[in-house]
């Protein structure tokens, strides 16, 4: 019995995850590359967002500098740019966007200020989360 190891007491957690320590977590990314980033590789989730009004929806939620057109799958929302597609899930820290696998982080990137830059313009505080999709767990 005396090659069994003692057992460590288990340490405190003393710093709790806050908008402040997320934001430091978000900008510790900041440095990585993500020029040949496709839709394979992030999602974003867009938080600080309370409701979009359902009669300013597509308006809102759509980017300005880009055409763009809804078309329904599977009976859930989809908006096509170019050859690009996106949507949004309501999930409980924010809406979550995601786009096809082909689409460039450029473009996803430009289409996403743009929203947020909509969402704000009606009152919002809506923030951007760049999400890894390698570092994203998902419980089923």
């Amino acid at each position: 019995m005396d090659n069994i190891p003692e057992e460590k007491p288990a340490e405190k957690i003393t710093e709790k995850t806050t908008l402040e320590t997320e934001r430091k977590a978000e900008k510790n990314t900041e440095n990585i590359n993500r020029t040949n980033w496709t839709g394979e590789n992030f999602e974003f989730l867009i938080t600080g967002v309370d409701k979009i009004p359902d009669e300013k929806y597509d308006i809102i939620m759509t980017p300005n500098s880009f055409e763009w057109k809804k078309v329904m799958k599977d009976d859930w929302p989809y908006y096509v740019v170019g050859d690009d597609e996106f949507s949004f899930s309501w999930e409980m820290p924010g809406i979550q966007f995601t786009f096809n696998n082909e689409v460039k982080y450029e473009k996803a990137k430009k289409i996403a200020d743009e929203i947020i830059e909509n969402i704000n313009s009606i009152g919002q505080k809506a923030e951007l989360i760049i999400l890894e999709k390698n570092k994203i767990y998902r419980f089923e």
